[in-house]
């Protein structure tokens, strides 16, 4: 039986009160929740602002995709879709997708809520509304993010806005937000400020009412809230006006992963040898990723915002699997049944569910993936790690894959899709296929997926790799991309080690022993040096060992460099799930070779002439090498970096310049592979760009330069002079980079 319960919305610049949907998915059981609420209860009003989430949610994923370089218009974009992509008629009105109204209707209900809710009411000696209250203030902050990351500057409010006669669109009391200020501006609002919020999440813990219905199973309330943390980090991370705002992203982030996070990455491809005869080929598969997208997963989704199966449940999101060319049907069923109570009573009971079906179609395609994502994923190092027929943990060599393979993830994100205008790549980041992703597939194998993610934990871990390498320790961002970070593969500083060359008093056959010289006199010479021992017990012998003693030295005290409690969080590199693990072996996809060719790539791309002393870069180009590596055994347990003189007095440097923008573009590339069209990528091309500009190189210019080769068909830095030159001379003014106030503003 549907009872009626009363949801609260706000209208934009107005409050009202309606009734929604009787069995609405953010509905929770009020008898459970009511104790702690009464008479103050605002868990409706909440729900409310978490389904005005939804109505902004998906514009703004494609908004974020659109203006990127990983998509492409089809000849079936419609126009609205093709403005927007090709940055002309960005007017709000022009398309529905330009619609700045919806993030503030977000925005005001958070006002309201904050301008009404109690902090200070108690019972059972809690003050039982402040985990609310914080959950309310982060939503206000992230939305208020993704609003200067679309228009650049925008009226501040932080009090509610009951009518359109205030003025606040043109002459707002409180300023403007810009990206450089919106975390000042956010921590200055007087009784909500993030400072408050997350003193209120960090000592009491998150909201959790439980899980809502979406029709086609059940949905977590958890992994609706923002963590303080992440959203923390995320602003520093946007404003980067200095090391210190990149040090306080790399400690929130962290702060997250080590705290609150109980999950680790370990997603891999799979690279398979065939041998017929002579001659070896070679298979790669990725690993099921859609899995860590469903409805009840726990693996990869930190923050997300679910969709109903049908409008009897609430809102049904497919607009964006609409626009990748997905057509959606809905359908609600129902199953009575019947029993007795305890009173033997004859009982009837109603369970009513949805579906979303969805179906490729060419003709409903608006968007596919750019020529320069295809490029990207098809020029990167696959590699394949060879045991020992005999002994199946003992490596003995590794092969590379390039001409012909890809990257794992671009079947998994794209996948070739058989229709009647031939096999063509859909984006099925929201419709994840039901069967193998990694050959052609049918226009039916897609599932539709009930969620839309707003933080994941691969996408944590690559801003906090971003965050670390902007504060100085590239060594250590580059190894989140790699290897991975945590206690198993980090290197560590043993202790000092006293060597003879001679022999000591108290003769050891043999030579010199390896022990603490107290006690032994008459020692001829003696060497000091510290071994810091690279742990690569992983059976593929697979640590972190570009993190040299010189970046081990000054992250020694840095507590957001602090793996030590990660012992059940063993992740692998983020790179690993499209090209496979790179062992200790791997003399390809390294640092010196990897990073070393980036710089060569960046000042190719920017135009600088390069010298004959600058034509081979190496460690030098890093910086001075102020340690020996030891022997590189390929399945011993450690690697050993030697300083010969005393520890106490080793100088240690930080990273060039050069090398931290050429590890940042690597990240940027990481991110195109594993984040593709899940709605970031010209937000982190816009940030990442911003930061160069900060650090004294040209940001604009090289956003421009991706973004207008979006439609070539060229490998990275192929042909570098090489791009679309009206689109390119738009976007290296950063003015143009953001979407026009409304014409009514």
């Amino acid at each position: 039986m549907k009872k009626s319960i009363l949801s609260l919305s706000l209208a934009f610049l107005g409050l009202g009160a309606v009734t929604t949907s009787c069995e609405d998915m953010l509905t929770p059981d009020m008898d459970r929740y009511a104790t702690g609420f009464t008479g103050t209860d605002t868990v409706n009003f909440y729900l409310g602002i978490l389904s005005n989430l939804q109505g902004m949610v998906e514009q703004n994923i494609l908004l974020g995709e659109l203006r990127g370089d990983l998509i492409a218009p089809t000849e079936y974009v419609s126009d609205s879709i093709s403005s927007v992509a090709s940055f002309s008629n960005l007017e709000d009105g022009e398309s529905d997708l330009l619609n700045r109204a919806a993030y503030y209707k977000v925005i005001n209900q958070c006002n309201y809520y904050l301008a009404k809710a109690d902090t200070l009411a108690m019972k059972n000696n809690s003050y039982f509304m402040r985990r609310e209250a914080s959950q309310v203030a982060l939503v206000r902050a992230w939305t208020y993010m993704q609003l200067v990351q679309n228009y650049g500057k925008v009226p501040f409010i932080s009090k509610p806005v009951e009518n359109a006669g205030t003025g606040w669109e043109t002459n707002p009391a409180e300023g403007w937000a810009t990206p450089e200020n919106l975390l000042e501006k956010l921590e200055g609002v007087e009784g909500q400020s993030l400072t408050q919020a997350y003193a209120y999440a960090e000592s009491l813990g998150y909201i959790n009412y439980g899980n809502f219905k979406t029709g086609a199973g059940e949905y977590s309330h958890a992994r609706m809230t923002f963590n303080a943390d992440v959203v923390l980090g995320d602003l520093y991370l946007l404003r980067g006006a200095s090391q210190a705002d990149y040090e306080k992203a790399a400690y929130h982030f962290h702060h997250y992963l080590d705290k609150y996070n109980t999950r680790y990455i370990d997603d891999e491809a799979s690279v398979v040898k065939f041998s017929f005869g002579d001659e070896d080929s070679y298979r790669v598969t990725g690993y099921n990723w859609g899995s860590n997208y469903t409805a009840n997963n726990t693996t990869n989704i930190v923050t997300a915002v679910p969709s109903a199966a049908n409008a009897f449940f609430g809102k049904v999101l497919t607009r964006v699997p609409q626009v990748y060319g997905f057509d959606p049907s809905s359908g609600v069923s129902s199953e009575t049944s019947t029993g007795t109570d305890d009173d033997g009573n004859e009982t009837t009971e109603v369970n009513t569910s949805g579906v979303v079906n969805v179906k490729a179609n060419y003709k409903s395609r608006q968007l596919q993936p750019s020529s320069k994502y295809v490029a990207l994923n098809e020029n990167q190092l696959l590699i394949y790690n060879e045991f020992d027929p005999s002994e199946a943990t003992k490596l003995i060599d590794v092969k590379y894959l390039t001409d012909g393979y890809a990257d794992a993830r671009l079947n998994q994100s794209a996948p070739l899709v058989r229709t009647e205008a031939g096999r063509l790549r859909f984006v099925n980041k929201f419709c994840f296929t039901s069967g193998s992703n990694d050959d052609v597939t049918s226009t039916s194998m897609f599932d539709f997926r009930y969620l839309l993610p707003v933080y994941t934990l691969r996408q944590v871990y690559l801003k906090y790799a971003e965050a670390v390498n902007r504060a100085g320790y590239p060594r250590h961002a580059f190894a989140i991309l790699r290897d991975g970070l945590s206690p198993e593969r980090l290197p560590e500083i043993g202790s000092e080690i006293v060597k003879s060359d001679t022999i000591f008093d108290k003769d050891v056959e043999g030579g010199a022993p390896e022990f603490e010289a107290e006690g032994y006199d008459c020692v001829n010479s003696v060497t000091n040096y510290y071994k810091a021992a690279l742990d690569s017990a992983n059976y593929i012998n697979g640590g972190a060992n570009c993190i040299d003693l010189n970046e081990l030295t000054r992250a020694k005290d840095v507590a957001w460099l602090d793996f030590t409690d990660f012992t059940s969080k063993p992740n692998t590199g983020i790179h690993v799930a499209g090209c496979g693990y790179f062992p200790n072996l791997d003399s390809l996809y390294t640092y010196e070779k990897v990073v070393g060719q980036r710089i060569k790539d960046e000042l190719l791309r920017s135009g600088e002439v390069i010298s004959d002393d600058r034509a081979e870069l190496g460690e030098a180009e890093l910086g001075e090498s102020k340690t020996t590596k030891g022997t590189n055994e390929v399945n011993g347990a450690k690697d050993y970096y030697n300083v010969t003189s005393n520890y106490a007095s080793y100088k240690y440097y930080g990273p060039s310049e050069a090398e931290i923008a050429a590890v940042e573009t690597l990240i940027a590339d990481e991110m195109a592979l594993d984040l593709a069209f899940e709605g970031t990528r010209y937000y982190d091309l816009m940030r990442i760009a911003r930061h160069r500009t900060n650090a004294g190189l040209n940001g604009a210019a090289w956003l421009a330069w991706l973004i207008s080769r979006r439609n070539l068909d060229l490998a990275p830095y192929e042909e570098a002079n090489e791009v679309d030159s009206k689109l390119y001379d738009l976007l290296c003014n950063p003015d143009n980079w953001y979407l026009p106030a409304p014409k009514n503003d």
